[in-house]
């Protein structure tokens, strides 16, 4: 799966300073997944070190490209998604876990470097398709109303279908 993800990727971005960061991110984001879906969790000693190593790569790449806007909006970015993750969170303590605000910040400012659009699509588009699974689930009868799906799946897929289809804004 990382093969082709990372493939699709290199196709996508193409030889640009910027696809170190988002290469590194899918190998992280695929394992990261994986996690999710076997134990319902995003461990910190994956989601915390993203945020560095992430935002060194990104400004690399901003100084490579002279683009230092680029890596200012996507940190930004980063901020503002885990924000949003965390005042959902805090809103409704058990439908939204931390590893799930941990991960937002580094899916928040890899989408950031192409746009706030493809934050926001993104975002939208993880809620919609956990949505769905859901609702498959509840009317094929392999879950109920109190079943929990994990969220990081989602968000993973979500942020690399908004990345493959808006590379470089």
């Amino acid at each position: 799966m990382s093969a082709t993800l990372l493939g699709t990727i290199a196709c996508t971005v193409g030889p640009r300073p910027e696809l170190v960061a988002f290469a590194w991110l899918a190998v992280l984001c695929v394992a990261l997944a994986t996690i999710d879906l076997i134990v319902y969790r995003l461990p910190d000693r994956l989601t915390l070190p993203a945020y560095p190593v992430l935002a060194a790569l990104l400004a690399g790449a901003a100084l490579l490209n002279s683009e230092p806007s680029r890596f200012l909006r996507a940190v930004l970015a980063g901020a503002a998604l885990a924000a949003g993750y965390l005042v959902l969170a805090l809103i409704r303590p058990g439908d939204l876990g931390l590893g799930d605000v941990k991960l937002a910040g580094p899916l928040g400012m890899a989408l950031g470097w192409t746009g706030w659009q493809s934050v926001l699509l993104a975002t939208v588009l993880s809620f919609v398709l956990c949505g769905l699974v859901g609702a498959v689930l509840l009317v094929a009868r392999r879950a109920d109303a109190r079943t929990v799906l994990p969220l990081g799946p989602f968000m993973v897929y979500a942020t690399f279908v908004v990345l493959m289809v808006t590379p470089g804004q």
